[in-house]
């Protein structure tokens, strides 16, 4: 389907020093001990908090477009109490809603930004669940350590919250002839693998972890559960928004990397790309643009949905096969799984651009219902008897929608029922106010509830709207996900293939059993 991935061998040198956390008080701070030498946090609001602690050393010099690598010691007591650099990447332009919440001042500069940050109630005590997120962006854009993923509600409710950097654009996702494959994933990787070694000596129990994503953090998490490279590395996942098809076959990669050669007069080597700045490499990204790359083949759909073009690859290594593929064949049957989506997904892509308004008559509708359906106006005639107050331009954003996320999202959930029975799904349908209530619960929406990070939110164009959004909600979902955390459940019964058990989330909460059932139906047998 179309849909809008190394070992650290010298670990174990480092922990054979058996670092131990501290408790230790100064000035206020408090000093905790890793593998790599000492950090101090600072208690705030209650929390403890500890930024932009490495777990891989910087990826420059001999590192760049090379495999994380373990973090060198360092003398004395880290700084760890401010804010560090982040990935290199392209800040998206302002549009219909703020997003400084969620980017921050964009890229920080500086090259140890293979870090975490951690939420702690205590470095002491009993063990906690930990909770490990992993940002959106498409793969090219983000950082873990900006306002709305602040993670001290969470450490107030008794869990640990991490939020981790990864490498992104060229740096983390082209395939280049001698660079290792999936970079950016491997990175993931190597921070969950940092967590096991170092989370007790912050109060977490590295025996009951939970990574959990939204949009491309959520593929990210649907890779990792099907990955042999992530086995032993959590216990549970939380995807929201996304998907276990979003994968390039190498044929795919190669079609993106031959593109970016030929734009660029550069050698699919490392060596060509090595010698290009973090500048010079963000500016060379936006040369080759997704309509200059045809990625559907005779063996695969687009996977990007014709949006983006740094995804993973299947590389049979981190990502043998398609992931979904891979659960169908009891990859992640041992992990428990939290999945949704939001309601109107699309329109967070539709509205600014203005396309929502532009379908006005049957023929555009149909015409772009046809980019992802062999038979669209039998589709559009199934959405229309569904939702027979919703506009052309709205019907457009509901197919789509399905398309990209409800879809996969269940296709996922079914692979992994099949086996587990461990399985959970949501639907996000609270609808924001922003522009006249317009975008209704678009893509990442569910964020600031799930955070609980509404106050960053309000006004005329934040992602809650003017009139704001109910806290009874964002105590009900993090609490949700935090139950999930200590227990693999957030409350409501587990999905089944028979039922499709799918909790509603809104100001009321209702357990759906086959939501969306008709409209689903069309697409059976649409890749």
């Amino acid at each position: 389907m179309k849909g809008l991935a190394t070992p650290l061998l010298l670990l174990s040198l480092l922990l054979a020093r058996a670092p131990t956390a501290t408790a230790q008080a100064d000035g206020g701070d408090l000093v905790a001990t890793t593998a790599a030498g000492q950090v101090r946090g600072q208690r705030v609001g209650g929390v403890l908090v500890f930024k932009s602690v490495p777990y891989a050393a910087p990826p420059v010099g001999e590192l760049h477009f090379a495999a994380p690598a373990p973090h060198q010691p360092w003398p004395g007591v880290r700084d760890a109490t401010h804010s560090g650099p982040t990935a290199p990447f392209n800040r998206p332009p302002a549009a219909g809603i703020d997003n400084d919440a969620a980017f921050g001042t964009g890229w920080v500069k500086g090259d140890d930004y293979l870090t975490t940050n951690i939420w702690t109630p205590a470095l002491t005590g009993p063990a906690r669940p930990v909770l490990v997120f992993i940002h959106g962006g498409a793969f090219v854009i983000g950082t873990s350590d900006v306002p709305l993923y602040n993670g001290a509600s969470f450490a107030q409710k008794g869990v640990v919250l991490v939020t981790l950097n990864y490498r992104l654009g060229i740096e983390g996702f082209l395939k280049i002839n001698g660079v290792p494959s999936n970079l950016g994933i491997r990175d993931q990787l190597a921070a969950l693998r940092w967590v096991q070694a170092n989370i007790a000596h912050f109060g977490g129990d590295p025996a009951n972890v939970t990574i959990f994503g939204e949009s491309a953090g959520a593929m990210s998490v649907g890779i990792l559960l099907a990955s042999p490279a992530a086995k032993g590395l959590f216990q549970r996942s939380i995807m929201m928004s996304g998907s276990g098809q979003a994968v390039l076959t190498g044929e795919q990669a190669d079609r993106v990397t031959r593109k970016f050669g030929k734009v660029l007069h550069l050698k699919n080597t490392r060596a060509a790309y090595a010698r290009l700045t973090p500048e010079q490499l963000l500016a060379a990204q936006p040369k080759v643009t997704p309509r200059m790359v045809k990625l559907e083949t005779a063996e695969a759909a687009d996977p990007t949905g014709g949006l983006a073009l740094f995804f993973p690859v299947i590389d049979g290594d981190i990502i043998p096969t398609l992931p979904l593929q891979s659960v169908l064949k009891g990859a992640g049957a041992n992990y428990d799984l939290l999945l949704g989506y939001n309601t109107d997904e699309v329109n967070a892509f539709l509205v600014p651009t203005g396309l929502l308004k532009k379908i006005k008559l049957d023929f555009i509708l149909n015409k772009a219902a046809q980019t992802v359906h062999p038979a669209p106006a039998a589709l559009v005639a199934v959405y229309r008897q569904a939702y027979p107050k919703k506009t052309r331009g709205e019907l457009f954003s509901a197919i789509l929608t399905a398309y990209q996320f409800q879809l996969p999202s269940i296709r996922y959930a079914d692979a992994h029922a099949r086996l587990s029975g461990k399985t959970y799904m949501y639907e996000f349908a609270w609808p924001s106010s922003v522009a006249a209530g317009t975008y209704g619960a678009y893509h990442g929406l569910a964020l600031p509830f799930v955070f609980n990070q509404r106050a960053l939110e309000t006004g005329p164009r934040g992602m809650l709207g003017p009139a704001g959004g109910p806290a009874e909600l964002a105590e009900k979902m993090q609490d949700a996900w935090v139950e999930f955390a200590k227990t693999g459940s957030p409350g409501w019964p587990p999905y089944t293939t028979a039922e499709r058990q799918t909790m509603l989330l809104n100001t009321t909460w209702q357990l759906q059993a086959n939501p969306h059932a008709k409209e689903l139906r069309a697409w059976d047998g649409v890749r």
